[in-house]
């Protein structure tokens, strides 16, 4: 059997006893709380534990020896899962739950083998890894980069697998979690309220939509009939500058709590992060170099066991944040970078019911996202060939909302030429926004201060939109055999901001080249429908654009230039894309596991706004259209090395990004450039050629744990302008950042005082400050013309959690 996801991994010397633990679940891979786990064997006593609603399990203190577990829940079948327990490991066994043909006796099976019944496998990690991995500053979403094709820029944004990061999608207990406007991820959630996160890099499960990219999922933590309280990350980092220590530069403390109100029946989680982070930019005045965040993310979930067959979940985050100086880089000062802040809660409502021989489950599911982007001035904004300057020249105030209901069935049947595994769902999401998009003047000027080029922004600066979203599917996982597993299904969709209904079917396999599963075949292709803009409705009602270019006399060389937003008279549709892929599973040795993957991703019906000179003088358009499209080809080629628990994943990625440059998403984000170019089809800005990867947890004696981890990436593309900010050829074929070195490491030991569990330990990134610049001076007019500025030295900070 191979499965090369990225599981939870341990590192471990021995000791004297050993612990079997592992999480229960239903068809749909939702855990299941209530299950009766009964452990007997290896010359112990029998042990009996309940499931709470995280549906984990573990059995602690065990002496080396043969086990058996069976499982029991009302409404499955009981099942019997032998396993052998050695000195001082770690013997994990995930079970899947198969509900019950027709009586009321339960039977419970083994999860069967990933390869042959699972044709797409997630990558991801539980909270145990999280808590291991060096994240700068403790997001999950900090981890994504460590699945292989995962890219993150020096601002933080996501490109999964070479997608722009409105093209992929978030879901926190299957609710959408992303802006309703720009499609970015718009959630932030203590890691102590998280149970796991997963990445689906093609989501071929037709329950998946509004999505061309990938799926990441954040499964979050329920309450069990134990107590439980942890503090974590309660050393702040010192900030060190010329050699002194010159207060904090960041403090993420957090506290999580989890317990029963009512054992046996209600639970509650609760996790609390404080965020404080200095981000240094370099190569910028001293006093004026330095970006600032501070806010909080507060998660409470409670689990309601109603009946035997019956519970009810419901789930509460809120995640405030402001940002002094958003966008501050070596080329754009901080009087040109606007203030940011924003305000966002989530609340949602699960119930999962099992109804004979189906598996019910209701979502009901509310987003706010509150956005506010202000200049820090009134004067005009400069933009100048070593940069922006004077002022930064939009202004965003606006509230959005997102409401969601969403039904799906499960039901396994066994029999109909082999096991199936059928789900059929539907969902409606309602969109809408409303508030200010005014932009100020901007005036382009050689470093003499000459006026090359004004800009100037008429009409009402007012905005709103909304959208209708209707879907349903039908999907249906299929084992014929136990070398081959099949899933096929297909999902209808309609919108009504552009008025379109679509199909889009998709299919998937895994095959077992041998019979012991060593080497497996995988692949699929499937047609996906990404969501539409909210703030493409009405785009025609946006402010228009007024041009003026300047001769060196400075006098104008022709009339001012009105560009007039519109939308093109073939009217909008909803994005498509097209993906397939081919795969090659192999087990090399015992512990040597190795995986080559070929992805290709084809989009069309993006939306793009494109630049058009009409024939009369003065007048012009932007016309927004959905004629883009984009291409990715890439492959990945993975290699995970494990003994006695302990596992390195080594991957290369060769891949190559393009498309129409002009998105929609990528210029009405929300922090934005002045600038409009004349559209081109060339390389994403976040296009990477090739990236290796390395990284591992290993554990030592005394409970010490160390997790490196290397990456080297090619460098981001970049295109060339004169001094007026004509682009020089073709757009981000300019040139290439400098290669992307980074080696980090977090080091970590556990130990007990006062009858207390308590871990300690440091995380160093960027070990030996290699130049990674996050910046260029890609303006012809300037003497620093081509310079790379703005790279991060090494940064060391301390680590303490405790545990009550």
């Amino acid at each position: 059997m191979l499965a090369l996801g990225l599981p939870g991994v341990t590192f471990g010397h021995a000791v004297a006893v050993g612990v079997v633990s592992g999480r229960i679940a239903s068809p749909a891979g939702d855990s299941l709380p209530g299950v009766v786990v009964t452990l007997s064997g290896g010359n112990v006593e029998s042990q009996l534990q309940v499931t709470g609603a995280d549906g984990e399990f573990s059995f602690a203190g065990l002496p080396a020896g043969t086990y058996s577990l069976v499982a029991s829940l009302p409404g499955y079948v009981d099942a019997v899962v032998d396993l052998r327990v050695e000195d001082g490991q770690t013997a994990r066994r995930d079970i899947i739950l198969q509900l019950r043909p027709i009586s009321e006796s339960v039977v419970v099976e083994e999860s069967l083998p990933a390869p042959e019944i699972q044709p797409v496998e997630s990558q991801g990690f539980e909270i145990e890894e999280l808590d291991l991995l060096p994240l700068p500053t403790d997001r999950f979403q900090e981890s994504f980069p460590l699945v292989p094709g995962v890219v993150r820029d020096s601002e933080g944004r996501l490109s999964f697998n070479g997608a722009r990061p409105s093209q992929s999608i978030l879901l926190v207990n299957g609710a959408n979690a992303t802006d309703p406007l720009t499609g970015e991820f718009a959630v932030e959630l203590p890691l102590r309220a998280i149970e796991a996160v997963e990445v689906n890099t093609i989501p071929y499960s037709a329950e998946y939509g509004q999505v061309t990219a990938a799926v990441a999922k954040v499964k979050t933590r329920g309450g069990t009939d134990e107590w439980d309280v942890d503090f974590s990350n309660l050393m702040p980092n010192l900030n060190f500058r010329d050699g002194k220590i010159k207060g904090i530069r960041a403090a993420v403390p957090q506290f999580g709590v989890s317990g029963p109100l009512r054992k046996g029946k209600l639970w509650i989680s609760q996790g609390f992060t404080y965020r404080f982070v200095r981000s240094r930019v370099y190569d910028v005045e001293a006093g004026e170099d330095e970006r600032i965040l501070e806010g909080f993310d507060t998660f409470t979930q409670l689990d309601w066991k109603m009946a035997e067959k019956h519970q009810l979940t419901t789930t509460f985050s809120y995640f405030p944040s402001e940002w002094d100086n958003l966008g501050l880089t070596a080329v754009t000062t901080s009087e040109a970078t606007p203030d940011f802040n924003s305000w966002g809660w989530n609340a949602a409502i699960s119930e999962r019911s099992l109804l004979s021989q189906t598996l019910v489950e209701t979502l009901f599911a509310v987003k706010s996202y509150d956005v506010a982007v202000r200049p820090k001035s009134e004067l005009t904004s400069l933009l100048t060939p070593e940069g922006l300057r004077g002022n930064y020249y939009n202004e965003i105030d606006r509230e959005s909302m997102r409401y969601e209901v969403a039904t799906r069935l499960t039901r396994s049947i066994t029999g109909f030429h082999g096991e199936h595994v059928l789900k059929v769902g539907a969902n409606v999401v309602q969109a809408s926004f409303s508030g200010i998009d005014a932009s100020r003047p901007v005036e382009i000027r050689d470093l003499d201060g000459r006026l090359l080029q004004d800009i100037r922004f008429e009409g009402s600066p007012e905005v709103r939109g909304s959208d209708l979203v209707v879907s349903g599917y039908v999907q249906d996982q299929w084992r014929p055999t136990d070398r081959l597993g099949l899933e096929a299904g297909v999902r209808y969709d309609y919108d009504r901001l552009v008025g379109s209904q679509q199909l889009a079917p998709r299919f998937a396999f895994a095959y077992a080249l041998v019979p012991d599963g060593t080497t497996v075949l995988k692949g699929g292709w499937g047609v996906f429908y990404d969501h539409v803009f909210v703030h493409a409705d009405n785009f025609d009602t946006f402010q228009s654009r007024v041009e003026t270019r300047y001769g060196e006399d400075g006098a104008a060389t022709g009339p001012a230039v009105t560009y007039v937003p519109r939308v093109s008279e073939e009217g909008l549709d909803m994005p498509r894309g097209q993906s397939w892929n081919v795969e090659l599973d192999h087990l090399l040795a015992p512990g040597v596991e190795a995986r080559l993957n070929y992805r290709e991703r084809r989009g069309s019906e993006e939306m793009i706004v494109e630049r058009i000179d009409e024939d009369l003088p003065g007048q012009g358009s932007m016309v927004l259209s959905s004629e883009g499209s984009s291409l990715t080809r890439e492959l990945d080629l993975t290699v995970r090395l494990s003994r006695n628990d302990n596992e390195l994943f080594l991957s290369y990625v060769k891949s190559r990004t393009s498309g129409d440059l002009n998105n929609f998403g990528t210029l009405y984000q929300n922090l934005r450039t002045p600038l409009l170019l004349n559209n081109e089809v060339s390389l994403f800005e976040l296009d990477v050629p090739h990236r290796f990867l390395a990284w591992g947890i290993w554990r030592l004696p005394e409970d010490i744990q160390i997790v490196p981890g290397v990456e080297w990436r090619s460098g981001f593309p970049y295109t060339e302008f004169e001094t007026d900010y004509t682009p020089v050829g073709e757009r981000n074929r300019g040139g290439r950042f400098p290669g992307f070195l980074s080696i980090d490491f977090r080091v970590t030991k556990g130990m007990r005082v006062l009858g207390r569990g308590i871990r300690v330990g440091f995380q160093i990134f960027n070990l030996g400050s290699h130049f990674n610049p996050r910046d260029v001076l890609p303006n012809r007019g300037s003497p620093r013309f081509g310079d790379f500025l703005n790279s991060v030295d090494m940064s060391f900070s301390l680590r303490l959690s405790l545990g009550l």
